[in-house]
């Protein structure tokens, strides 16, 4: 197949460039950074520096590559409605007007699970109804759930065969964010872990996560549905253990009951996203068991460790 990556040089594009290449498939990225990894530029793919808001630029590269399918990772992650609405909302139809006139046979959208905004039944279903409103970044949320919408309505109303794929936090290689990091900066200081119990999330292998993209692509039963994704479920509690086990600390783990919990919501909340619709309706599943995957994860967790310890 000839795949598409519509912000395919971030960390989530790079490791599905990767899988798509190893499955012997031809991938064109397109992305508005200027400089991208050496690994991206193998045989089998082409680079594109373009801003998704260039439709004429867009509908030129799906022609010209005859592409059979879009994978559209790109989202700017700001806070300014104008820019998420005039520029991410854009170019998403950019990219499906693109898709529509060349031909595309399917459409695949990454959102996120801060579309259900705060979950009230766990695990979480695809069913549950969206609050995006109420989420921690609610116009972040509230503009991806638009563009969810807008990929389904665009597969009624102009037969693109779109498919949505939420998930939580996916990890490689390593793993990031602000809130981790800090987590691993007060393991390394041997400070005191305050969490709150049962908080956490479902987290998604980057292996799992392009399964399930090219099980969305290949898989009739896809065309119109909206799909959670995730590899395991672990708690704040779990990986502040495995980060006191990397770095020999001697912080300890206080925990602090919801009510009155003053850290950031974000380690308050629990994201055990369920992905049963995905493994009865696609036959997904993830690629290693349970265990393997914590150790897995664990691996990442230590890459994160090295990373936060050589910027202290």
């Amino acid at each position: 197949m000839n795949i598409l990556l519509a912000g395919g040089a971030g960390d989530v594009g790079t490791h599905l460039n990767d899988f798509f290449c190893r499955s012997g498939h031809q991938v064109v990225i397109v992305d508005k950074q200027q400089y991208v990894s050496a690994g991206l530029l193998a045989d089998n793919v082409t680079f594109y520096e373009k801003d998704l808001t260039d439709a004429y630029a867009l509908k030129r590269i799906v022609t010209d590559h005859a592409i059979d399918v879009i994978v559209d990772l790109a989202w700017s992650f700001a806070d300014n409605p104008r820019v998420l609405f005039e520029q991410d909302i854009v170019g998403q139809i950019n990219l499906m007007e693109a898709a529509v006139e060349g031909g595309v046979k399917r459409f695949i959208y990454t959102s996120t699970a801060g579309v259900y905004g705060t979950p009230m039944l766990q695990p979480i279903v695809e069913e549950q109804t969206c609050r995006p409103e109420l989420a921690r970044k609610p116009l972040y949320s509230v503009a991806k759930l638009a563009a969810e919408q807008l990929g389904l309505a665009w597969g009624v109303q102009y037969k693109l065969l779109a498919t949505v794929i939420r998930f939580w936090w996916a990890f490689g290689d390593t793993i990031g964010g602000k809130h981790l990091r800090a987590l691993v900066e007060a393991a390394l200081k041997d400070e005191p872990i305050r969490l709150v119990a049962g908080a956490g999330g479902a987290f998604t292998s980057m292996d799992d996560l392009a399964v399930s993209v090219e099980l969305a692509a290949g898989k009739e039963a896809a065309i119109g549905q909206t799909y959670n994704i995730a590899s395991l479920f672990l708690t704040w509690q779990e990986i502040s253990a495995m980060l006191i086990e990397l770095t020999g600390s001697k912080s300890q783990v206080v925990m602090v009951d919801s009510s009155i919990w003053s850290g950031p919501a974000f380690l308050a909340e629990r994201w055990q996203l369920s992905w049963e619709k995905v493994a009865r309706e696609l036959g997904y599943k993830p690629l290693i068991k349970p265990d393997q995957a914590k150790v897995s994860f664990q691996r990442a967790l230590a890459h994160c460790v090295d990373q936060v310890r050589e910027h202290m």
